[in-house]
């Protein structure tokens, strides 16, 4: 089990680099296969989302989309994407230093890849019309 202030700093991490990041909808709604990288039948709709935490260790990703933007669609399926650090990237993020040749520097920059944080599927939800605005709220909980 992980302690409490490590939950609260995975969650700040997840909120902040995710946070800025974009909410998909699509209409495929088969189950989430664990390696995928983007929604089963992604619709070209994609919305910024807010990311707040509503307690230490507990973030609500959030995004409003126009119901014209999705006339004559069914929505199956939404995603949440973020940019963060490729893997091989994570400990020049931590310490910002840089090694080059027998010089080191500090540089705040370092190699980004999005990522699909979640995918969720759910029963069908449509038709709209164009006076429609959907909001999706995904609450995540870091335990």
């Amino acid at each position: 089990m992980i302690t409490h202030e490590i939950k609260k700093k995975v969650a700040l991490f997840i909120k902040e680099t995710v946070g800025g990041g974009t909410i998909k909808l699509g209409t495929g709604g088969g189950s989430t296969n664990p390696t995928a990288t983007d929604l089963d039948v992604p619709l070209s709709t994609t919305e910024s989302i807010t990311a707040t935490s509503s307690d230490d260790k507990v973030i609500e990703f959030s995004g409003s989309f126009s119901g014209g933007n999705l006339q004559g669609y069914t929505i199956r399926e939404m995603g949440i994407f973020g940019t963060m650090p490729q893997d091989d990237q994570f400990d020049d993020m931590v310490d910002n230093t840089r090694t080059s040749g027998s010089t080191e520097a500090t540089d705040s920059t370092y190699a980004t890849e999005t990522t699909m944080l979640s995918r969720v599927n759910f029963e069908a939800i449509g038709n709209f019309s164009t006076s429609d605005t959907i909001d999706i709220i995904y609450t995540m909980e870091v335990e």
